[in-house]
């Protein structure tokens, strides 16, 4: 009987229950939601249920990026089970860096003394933008009456991958608002280019406006002095 994969869930956190001896995995997700990328996770689990394991079985994982070049590889082991019974492993994964927007694949192989065979490919998860805010009639100005009271100008400072250089950029609900002193305009395209390389900075625009209109925070007694 060859091997078959069943699911693979992935969740932030996850093990053997001490009391039950069941699986527990906790925070499952297959979407990632970021206004910056790369992003890295340190800590991740995976859960893996198989069909036909009938000896104790080595598996190689490969995750994928978007553009399906392999960024990791780690080997696990699957124990036998009684024919006709799942097989269940949990999985750590550690060190995960999302480069970028797309949608990331795993690959599980079932590895044996003659080389690789292909188990099946599995979406690992989505990475995305925060939504899009899409401003009612009529939102914006009335944002704009309470503006002593609720958010019309976000401040957000960028560094640059890589590089100790950080741009502080303003965002203003009111186009005829003043910048802050040391502040610059967000680009209007999202897009922000040093020494030739092009960065997308559209997640953290959409991060930003959605902070539009929310009750400034109170000052304690030591930021008004």
């Amino acid at each position: 009987m060859a091997i078959s994969l069943n699911y693979f869930l992935l969740g932030e956190a996850g093990g053997i229950n001490q009391n039950t001896g069941k699986i527990d995995l906790h925070g499952i997700f297959d979407v990632v939601t970021s206004p910056i990328y790369p992003l890295g996770i340190s800590n991740l689990v995976g859960i893996c249920s198989f069909d036909g394991v009938e000896r104790d079985t080595l598996f190689e994982l490969r995750i994928n990026s978007p553009e399906e070049e392999i960024l990791a590889k780690m080997e696990f082991g699957v124990p036998a089970q009684y024919p006709g019974l799942s097989s269940k492993q949990v999985i750590g994964l550690q060190n995960i860096v999302i480069s970028k927007r797309g949608k990331y694949t795993v690959d599980i192989l079932e590895k044996n003394p003659t080389g690789y065979k292909f188990v099946k490919s599995v979406t690992l998860f989505t990475a995305i933008y925060p939504p899009k805010r899409r401003f009612a009639e009529g939102e914006i100005d009335a944002i704009l009456s309470k503006k002593e009271e609720l958010i019309v100008t976000v401040k957000t400072d960028y560094t640059i991958p890589g590089k100790e250089e950080v741009k502080k950029f303003q965002i203003n609900l009111d186009p005829t608002a003043p910048f802050e002193e040391g502040y610059e305009a967000f680009p209007e395209n999202n897009q922000l280019e040093i020494d030739g390389q092009i960065y997308d900075l559209e997640g953290v625009r959409r991060n930003a406006e959605w902070l539009f209109g929310k009750v400034k925070p109170k000052q304690t007694e030591e930021e008004t002095n």
